[in-house]
């Protein structure tokens, strides 16, 4: 039985809607991050990084607090409102052809402690206790968790109708993302949705597991549960079928003291490896960009181990990072660079091609039968095997830990 919770969410003016939300700051750089500032005084990373040369050297704590602070100059300057009634938020995202349509919403974290909400990735301590410092300071949760729903759970038919309405929100970022938002405060399709989840027996993590964890430990650590708003998580559910995984490929600098041909031939000992004119991926079956060009590299069958063991990323790293190239932890070693399967393999081949990699790994996307599969078997995915959509703004829609 999975929990809903309504809210009454601080949101965009609808005429501003477009300029605030933003990427997580961390997916600028420095150069782009600088000119969205400057350029733009409604985006939310006014809010997400109020730092500047007099207040980086700060301590953690209070730097998290110029954020509350910035938010809530944001709310009196009008650019932000809070809606007078809680809502479940209907919400569509739409690229190139795909469509993502889900609810943003409060789950709750006892479901998550009670395995109901299923995870496919660690988490680290310090981590955790960074981002539950984080939301005790600023007060405010601006980036929800994204959750999907397994085949056959057909909730959102009941938000259907909707669809022939005006959107409250509907507008396309730079990114030639369309955005459309309706707010749902009808009582009886709040009811059906709370109903319709109440009969689904788990939901699956998609992205977000440090968030999901860290409001998880703060509502322990305050000792909040039931009602709370501390005891509740912001969330983008959508249906398995708008959820779109793509590949994350790894690019390598270098070959350790190996030159390619000494390389290659360390491949052939791993699998059957063969020269290809145009680079693909399957089960199983790896991509190989060198300098010479590229290879597919056939891994040994392993149906009979268990379903964590049998991903490719995970094969390529026991097969290949490891023994071959001595590369023993992807989430240290910084000889190792993850590309988005979004990028396409040009990408791959820019980096071998200018010499920022000496080989690249073209992998196929995992699945979600097989994402679903590892989180129900409790184990975990490497680091940096999903690449999901859709990638969530912040600032759209911003949940309050406390009623003010």
């Amino acid at each position: 039985m999975i929990s809903l919770r309504p809210f009454r969410a601080w949101r965009p003016v609808a005429d501003k809607a477009a300029q605030v939300g933003s990427r997580s700051y961390v997916s600028y750089s420095p150069e782009d991050l600088l000119q969205r500032l400057t350029g733009n005084p409604y985006t939310f990373l006014h809010v997400l990084r109020p730092d500047d040369e007099m207040t980086v050297r700060l301590p953690r704590v209070e730097r998290f607090r110029l954020v509350r602070q910035a938010f809530f100059d944001f709310c009196q300057r009008g650019i932000m409102f809070r809606d007078d009634q809680p809502c479940i938020y209907f919400y569509e995202q739409s690229i190139h052809g795909n469509v993502s349509r889900g609810i943003i919403c409060g789950v709750s974290v006892a479901d998550y402690r009670a395995g109901r909400i299923k995870v496919h990735e660690q988490t680290l301590t310090a981590r955790e206790n960074l981002f539950a410092e984080y939301l005790d300071a600023t007060g405010i949760n601006a980036e929800p968790v994204l959750l999907a729903t397994p085949e056959g759970a057909a909730w959102e038919a009941l938000l259907d109708p909707l669809l022939n309405t005006k959107a409250t929100y509907d507008f396309r970022t730079n990114d030639q993302v369309r955005h459309r938002l309706w707010p749902v405060a009808d009582e009886l399709i709040r009811q059906r949705l709370q109903k319709a989840f109440a009969m689904i027996p788990a939901l699956y993590i998609a992205d977000g597991h440090h968030r999901l964890s860290s409001s998880a430990r703060l509502a322990e650590s305050k000792g909040k549960a039931d009602v709370d708003p501390t005891a509740w998580c912001l969330a983008y559910i959508v249906p398995r079928q708008h959820l779109y995984i793509f590949n994350f490929d790894r690019a390598v600098s270098d070959l350790g003291n190996m030159d390619e041909a000494a390389f290659l031939r360390a491949l052939q000992t791993v699998g059957e490896l063969r020269k290809v004119e145009a680079p693909w991926a399957a089960h199983g079956v790896i991509g190989v960009r060198t300098a010479s060009g590229w290879h597919t590299l056939h891994l040994p069958a392993s149906s009979d181990r268990p379903v964590t063991e049998q991903l490719d990323a995970a094969r390529l790293s026991e097969l290949i990072l490891g023994p071959v190239l001595g590369i023993l932890d992807l989430r240290t070693d910084g000889r190792v660079n993850f590309v988005p399967g979004t990028m396409g393999t040009a990408e791959l081949d820019r980096q071998v091609e200018t010499g920022e990699a000496a080989v690249a790994f073209h992998l196929h996307p995992v699945s979600f039968a097989e994402l679903r599969a590892v989180a129900d078997a409790g184990g975990t995915m490497p680091p940096k095997s999903t690449y999901i959509e859709p990638k969530l703004r912040s600032g759209m829609i911003v949940y309050a830990l406390e009623d003010v």
